[in-house]
C-alpha cells in the first residue's frame, strides 16, 4: 500500500511540473512583454514604451515565434514595471483591449492575436 502512495504521489509531481512550463525569457524588470504562446512562452518581444502602431516589431528571441511580426502574433504578457499596460485591438490605442496589472502576467483574451497597440497607463 506504501509503495502505491508512493508510487501515486511521484507520478503526480512530474505531471504538476510538465504541466507549468517557464519561460526561458522572463521580462526584464521595468518593461512589458509580449509572448508569441500562452502562458508566457515563446518568442519574446520586449518594451519600454507606448507603441501607437505595433507593425514593424517583430518577436526577437530564439524559440517558437522567433521574427514573426508581433502585431496580431501575441497570445500572452507580462509586465515587469510598476505601471499597468493596456494592450488594444487597433492601431492608435482604441478598441477591445487587455490589461496586464503592474508585475503581473496574463493569457491576453480580447486582443488574443489580435494586438495592434499598447501604452502604459496609471493602475
Amino acid at each position: 500500500m506504501k509503495r502505491s502512495v508512493a508510487l501515486l504521489a511521484a507520478a503526480a509531481g512530474v505531471t504538476l511540473a510538465m504541466a507549468t512550463p517557464a519561460s526561458a525569457y522572463a521580462c526584464q524588470t521595468g518593461y512589458f512583454c509580449f509572448y508569441y504562446n500562452s502562458n508566457q512562452a515563446g518568442a519574446r518581444f520586449m518594451t519600454d514604451t507606448n507603441i501607437p502602431n505595433l507593425a514593424g516589431e517583430t518577436f526577437s528571441t530564439i524559440a517558437n515565434g522567433e521574427g514573426q511580426p508581433v502585431k496580431n502574433n501575441a497570445a500572452s504578457a507580462q509586465n515587469a514595471s510598476s505601471y499597468c499596460y493596456r494592450v488594444y485591438y487597433n492601431s492608435n490605442y482604441s478598441g477591445p483591449s487587455d490589461t496586464v496589472a503592474a508585475y503581473s502576467s496574463r493569457n491576453l483574451a480580447n486582443t488574443y492575436n489580435d494586438n495592434a497597440s499598447v501604452r502604459s497607463i496609471i493602475c
